[in-house]
């Protein structure tokens, strides 16, 4: 894609080669027809998402190396802006293909630089236009970079703040869930008291219903043995 503008820009080592951008759920696929920063932003985000999300139960946090790379599937979107807005005549893009002809010569940087202006000026071009078209393309560029930002911003929206929303849901259960067990326990505590109180009063019973009932048995055994020694004597003195 793009590869004549490309090759004016980068070199193929500078370039990190990337996956093609995923598909957006329910939409068409992304081809270079379509492609712009908001469809690989959406595409992308979404697909990390939806990754991140299949994989939550594995209650693994994946370590991701967050720093920028240039990446060819970024490249070409910000190429293919530029080539979308390519204006008619010679410019700052005619120059810079004037300047890479001159890539295998010889020449040092202004020398290159010079010869291409030479050879733009035959073409009618002017130092302000090729300053006034490059500043143009710049221009170009930031659109798509404020459409892209915009594009991750809503996505963080949906994809990211919904979690967050969904993380605070959760805090508050398990802060909700930590004040009944404080609650329970409380009540636990006070159940092992009155337990303990309960426990006391048992063994209290019994040991009152005991004495009364060995309290009675002794007075009914004592009475018993002088009523048995009342008829032995009876019986032994009387005719």
């Amino acid at each position: 894609m793009f590869k004549n503008l490309k090759s004016l820009f980068v070199k193929e080592n500078e370039v990190k080669s990337t996956d093609s951008a995923p598909q957006i759920a329910g939409e068409e696929p992304i081809t270079e027809e379509n492609i712009s920063a908001e469809a690989v932003a959406n595409a992308e985000i979404q697909h990390q998402s939806h990754e991140i999300d299949k994989n939550i139960d594995n209650n693994d946090t994946d370590e991701v190396d967050i720093t920028g790379e240039v990446s060819e599937k970024f490249m070409d979107i910000l190429l293919g802006a530029i080539n979308k807005n390519n204006q008619e005549g010679f410019d700052y893009i005619e120059f810079k293909q004037s300047l890479k002809s001159l890539a295998s010569m010889n020449m040092d940087e202004q020398t290159k630089i010079q010869s291409a202006f030479a050879m733009a000026k035959t073409m009618g071009a002017t130092k302000p236009l090729l300053l006034k078209t490059a500043k143009y393309y710049l221009g170009i560029l930031e659109k798509e970079s404020t459409k892209f930002n915009a594009a991750v911003s809503n996505q963080i929206a949906k994809q990211v703040n919904s979690k967050k929303e969904k993380q605070k849901d959760i805090e508050l259960s398990i802060d909700n869930k930590l004040k009944q067990i404080e609650r329970l326990n409380k009540e636990i505590e006070q159940l092992k008291v009155d337990q303990h109180k309960t426990t006391n009063a048992i063994v209290s019973s019994e040991n009152k219903v005991l004495k009364t009932k060995n309290d009675f048995q002794s007075t009914y055994a004592l009475l018993k043995m002088k009523i048995h020694k009342d008829i032995e004597l009876i019986e032994k003195y009387t005719t």
